[in-house]
């Protein structure tokens, strides 16, 4: 077997699909059937179950990707410990989406701020770190939002937290547990910020329904959430958001996985600092993984 061939089927693993496994390997759909095909032919083992478009690891296949997982950790971390890289003084820039920082649990801020290697942190919209880090004006970007695929640069998700619609009690809404796109489409909206970028899943549906967008409005905190207070509008928050809710307001789960929201680390596919970012994005997600 090849490490090739293990970062195949490790992306198949985690993307639950073949074809999107290739999409982020910048291989073909092919490619990756025949590394897993390969790795089955030499366990003598079933690693997927096919399910119409996609795959679903096998209990036994659960297994060796978490083996696999491990293996390439090591290798990846030795490449980069070992890895001469000619800009090694250089500081390394880190785009971070507004607000993101507070919403990170401390390991991971401890460690971006005591990350062994100097760094120029700076804060812009969601979608600006996605323009930087593929221009390779950042190094790395650190973005909040909804699930999102980031074909331009290199992506690994980080932390996933449940959205949640915020209601007056007084709603007809609050008598339920769940809220659907539907629910949402003939109401006011007000949400952390206007990107479109960031909302990109919620909005797709809405403008498919045909959703006025002029009902939408930008609520950065609590004390701006006066249409939610008159009953005249809801609110789209992420779980952080609603731990110390104001008196009259519920939150109720949306119940599509899709608007959930997502914190990523994007990087560059091509990078003189490769080595120092593969470093900085490995202890940034076992930093997360141990929350």
């Amino acid at each position: 077997m090849e490490i090739q061939q293990l970062r195949h089927f490790l992306t198949a693993a985690n993307c639950s699909s073949f074809a999107k496994a290739a999409k982020q390997c910048f291989t073909s759909r092919q490619n990756i059937a025949h590394s897993v095909n390969t790795l089955e032919r030499e366990f003598n083992l079933a690693l997927f179950e096919r399910k119409g478009n996609g795959v679903e690891l096998t209990p036994v296949g659960q297994q060796i990707a978490c083996n696999v997982d491990e293996i390439l950790g090591l290798i990846d971390s030795m490449q980069a410990m070992y890895a001469i890289e000619p800009h090694a003084c250089e500081a390394l820039n880190i785009a971070v989406t507004y607000n993101l920082l507070a919403r990170v649990p401390k390991e991971a801020e401890s460690f971006i701020f005591k990350f062994d290697h100097s760094i120029n942190l700076f804060e812009i919209s969601c979608e600006d770190c996605y323009q930087s880090v593929c221009s390779n004006e950042a190094d790395v970007g650190l973005v909040l939002c909804m699930r999102r695929d980031f074909p331009d640069c290199n992506y690994e998700e980080v932390s996933h937290m449940k959205a949640y619609a915020i209601v007056n009690e007084l709603s007809p809404l609050a008598q339920k547990s769940e809220l659907s796109i539907y629910d949402l489409k003939t109401q006011r909206l007000q949400i952390m910020s206007s990107s479109a970028f960031q909302y990109q899943p919620l909005f797709s549906q809405l403008r498919i329904l045909g959703y006025d967008f002029a009902n939408i409005s930008v609520a950065t905190t609590f004390s701006s959430l006066y249409g939610i207070k008159r009953n005249e509008a809801i609110g789209i928050a992420i779980s952080q958001f609603i731990e110390n809710l104001p008196e009259h307001m519920l939150a109720i789960p949306l119940d599509d996985l899709q608007y959930d929201w997502f914190i990523y680390v994007l990087y560059p596919k091509q990078s003189k600092h490769q080595s120092t970012i593969i470093r900085f994005v490995q202890g940034l997600r076992r930093s997360f993984s141990g929350n």
